[in-house]
């Protein structure tokens, strides 16, 4: 009977224990709960969504009650997410707008660091407003009383993504043409005509950086047609800061242009009138189909005849006639920084949809299986590195800051046991036989040795903050649009909560306004510290942190004391002023001929001028000077340069890429041009989030890349806030020392960042493709 009783009192304290962080986490967030408040929240397109990447997420709100507070219709709310450490990042504030049938939505674009499939949601206090949104993201934050929601699983940080804005049976077919020998292909995301996501903005695509998490893009024109003008401006907008576009438009193409929608900029010409087209057997060749189409469907069949095809500013990959300017079907040009590829054939109608060469072509139409975006990714190991983590490990070196050599260590560690045993032991049996003196050596040992330690740790991690960084700098000549993309990592020697943000420097006028967000720096996979790990990487400032009003700046990030934090900041703007001047064009034998003048207001240096499989060395190019291509030496090989390929005997050799390289120059120089330098065949890793500064694609589309080294592009602006009482609030110990100041601007190692701007060719050096 005593053991039957004591067996059921520990069988209680048991589940008293296990049951008290359960009522502390529930007392600290709320799950969602319909009968208490109707809100609902969607993510990602259709419930697809990637970690690590930007996501569209939205709110929807019920609508007010008749009787409600007018200011209740003006709703500010703020959501919660992961990162990969697992501290919970809150979004800007963000006001619910109100929708036709009454209904509230509030759009938000977030980046999921784990893939714990829940989002938090607060309702902004009536005090706490836009308005006061800066003051308020000063102080702590506290999740305390919020309402969580669960979400559909994400998929792999590794995984492509294909959206389809259509009815494309033969997409889920394609994509296992592009699948690799792991058999991992891309994911197909559907949203078809019938979907209401496709008339009402705010549920997705109110943003360019909504579209983050795709890789490729499918729009046909039957579908294009209900988009709503701030989808197709987001879509737009994705394109041109390096998306992959493809637009089937044929019967559709006309109504297109005769609307006026802004869907006639993606097509490659005015339309002059529609032609039936009686033979597909340039489409055919084209797709490299297994089976012809039966010659009864095309009866009626018609396509779009451009009333200038000699103009196309691209490259005419299929055409029906006798040269391409008679009839072109397949044109692929350069978007700003993305490509945007048209068929003038609706493949999601007629016998298209049950034809299987529809398989192949849109296979080809995608990049085929030599495109690095969908193809390589897609057999990505989920723990392997790949090009990005990388260049995260490379940033998260610190020049001043270095691992104490195990010599050191060692010796320290037999100092310390010699003057335990040794020592301590004959001064205190053998030297002065006084046993009580063992109360004073002991501790004075240990202060002496410990005191060793911290001088040796001081010595090698340094008293100071540290800071790395490197980005690169693209501007499009044809859309004067310019990117900054940038990586930094902070080192601090003392427990503190700091504010970092980013800006465009002034190195080239800018006009209108910034487009500017800042993150966390993760690594991709199921590695420690993986967006995909199933438990969050270990930090020792584990603290909530938050967004100001925009997505420019993060506020109350928590760090410890000899660790580090890293960013990544991506802005986009227009240039005041053309950067260069180009007369340049491609001759007969494929090299360039004419002229480039440089219109910056500072010098570039150690130039190189990149075209299809070219290189020409350009040099030092300063303001208002003048380079001709054919004055030069002439081009050598570009994959034997970004690969240092060397002569050897009768052979070239390549230099072998080192996956633990910190070079980060030479890691965003093969990022850069990553297709062209022979992708993961060369390096053995995968671009990973680093694809997306990769101009290969535009160097077949009439498009020569200037490379020079240049004035730093982005600057990180930091802010400590060690006189706050924040080390309190994130119990964290207080750590004294006058070296312990965050400069307001973080140094770099190298002044000069890499600038690439993309030039087009003249018209008349337009190129058909002959594969």
């Amino acid at each position: 009977m005593k053991n039957t009783a004591w067996q059921r009192c520990l069988a209680v304290c048991l589940v008293c224990v296990a049951a008290y962080p359960t009522s502390v986490v529930g007392a600290a967030e709320k799950p969602a709960d319909a009968s208490d408040y109707q809100e609902r929240v969607q993510v990602g397109f259709n419930g697809v969504y990637r970690t690590g990447s930007w996501t569209p997420l939205v709110v929807l709100l019920p609508a007010p009650a008749a009787t409600a507070d007018p200011s209740a219709a003006a709703e500010v709310l703020h959501v919660w997410v992961e990162d990969p450490d697992g501290q919970y990042l809150r979004s800007p504030p963000v006001a619910a707008i109100a929708a036709p049938d009454g209904t509230r939505a509030a759009h938000f674009c977030v980046r999921f660091g784990r893939p714990t499939a829940r989002v938090m949601v607060e309702h902004a206090a009536a005090e706490v407003r836009l308005s006061n949104h800066a003051k308020a993201a000063s102080e702590p934050v506290s999740r305390a009383g919020l309402r969580t929601h669960s979400l559909a699983q994400p998929i792999d940080s590794t995984q492509t993504v294909l959206l389809v804005l259509g009815d494309l049976p033969s997409a889920e077919r394609a994509v296992r043409l592009l699948s690799d020998d792991t058999y991992a292909r891309p994911r197909v995301v559907s949203i078809t005509s019938n979907a209401r996501a496709l008339e009402v903005p705010s549920l997705w695509g109110c943003s360019p950086r909504d579209f983050d998490g795709v890789d490729a893009m499918v729009v046909c024109g039957q579908s294009a047609a209900v988009l709503d003008a701030a989808v197709i401006a987001s879509i737009d907008g994705w394109v041109q800061r390096g998306g992959q576009l493809v637009f089937a438009a044929g019967a559709s193409a006309l109504p297109i242009q005769q609307s006026g929608s802004s869907l006639s900029r993606w097509l490659p010409g005015k339309i002059e009138r529609m032609l039936p087209l009686r033979r597909l057997a340039a489409i055919e060749a084209y797709a490299r189909a297994s089976r012809p189409l039966e010659k009864n469907a095309l009866a009626g069949f018609e396509v779009p005849v451009l009333e200038n095809a000699s103009a196309i500013s691209g490259t005419v990959e299929a055409f029906a006639g006798k040269s391409s300017v008679d009839l072109p079907l397949v044109v692929r040009r350069a978007y700003g920084f993305g490509t945007l590829t048209w068929i003038g054939i609706d493949i999601d109608h007629g016998a298209f949809r049950s034809w299987p060469g529809t398989d192949t072509l849109l296979c080809e139409l995608l990049g085929g299986r030599s495109n690095t975006n969908l193809a390589g990714r897609a057999g990505e190991h989920r723990s392997a590195l790949d090009l990005a983590g990388q260049l995260r490990t490379a940033i998260d070196h610190f020049p001043s800051v270095q691992a104490v050599p195990f010599e050191i260590i060692a010796g320290l560690a037999v100092l310390y046991i010699v003057c335990l045993y040794p020592l301590d032991w004959w001064l205190v049996s053998r030297g002065a036989r006084r046993p009580w003196l063992a109360w004073l050596s002991l501790p004075l040992l240990v202060c002496i040795t410990s005191g060793l330690a911290w001088s040796t740790a001081l010595r090698w991690k340094g008293a100071a903050w540290q800071s790395s960084s490197a980005g690169v700098m693209d501007v499009d000549v044809a859309s004067r649009l310019a990117r900054g993309v940038s990586y930094a990592g902070v080192w601090s020697p003392v427990n503190a909560v700091m504010n970092v943000s980013a800006r465009p420097t002034a190195a080239a006028p800018l006009s209108g306004s910034v487009d500017t967000v800042v993150s966390w720096y993760g690594a991709a996979g199921r590695g420690i510290g993986g967006t995909d790990a199933v438990l969050p990487h270990p930090s020792l400032a584990a603290a909530d942190y938050t967004y100001s009003s925009s997505l420019h700046t993060l506020a109350g990030i928590a760090i410890a004391a000899s660790s580090s934090r890293l960013f990544e900041a991506e802005w986009f703007a227009t240039v005041a002023d053309t950067p260069v001047e180009s007369h340049l064009s491609c001759n007969a034998q494929g090299t360039l001929s004419g002229s480039l003048t440089s219109r910056l207001p500072f010098p570039l240096e150690q130039c190189l001028l990149v075209h299809a499989g070219w290189m020409y060395d350009v040099g030092p190019l300063d303001p208002g000077s003048r380079y001709e291509p054919t004055n030069g030496r002439g081009p050598r090989s570009l994959a034997g340069a970004l690969t240092r390929r060397l002569a050897n005997k009768d052979r070239d050799v390549a230099v072998r890429w080192e996956a633990s390289s910190c070079d980060t120059d030479r890691i965003l120089e093969i990022a850069g041009f990553y297709a062209a330098a022979g992708g993961s065949a060369y390096t053995t890793l995968t671009a990973g989030r680093l694809g997306r500064i990769d101009l290969s694609p535009l160097l077949e589309m009439n498009r020569v890349v200037l490379v020079g080294r240049g004035p730093i592009g982005t600057a990180w602006v930091t802010e400590s806030d060690e006189k706050t009482d924040f080390a309190a609030a994130m119990r964290l110990p207080a750590t004294g020392g006058s070296a312990a100041v965050l400069p307001a601007v973080l140094p770099t190692r190298d002044p000069t960042t890499v600038w690439r701007i993309v030039i087009p060719l003249d018209k008349q050096s337009a190129t058909v493709s002959t594969e």
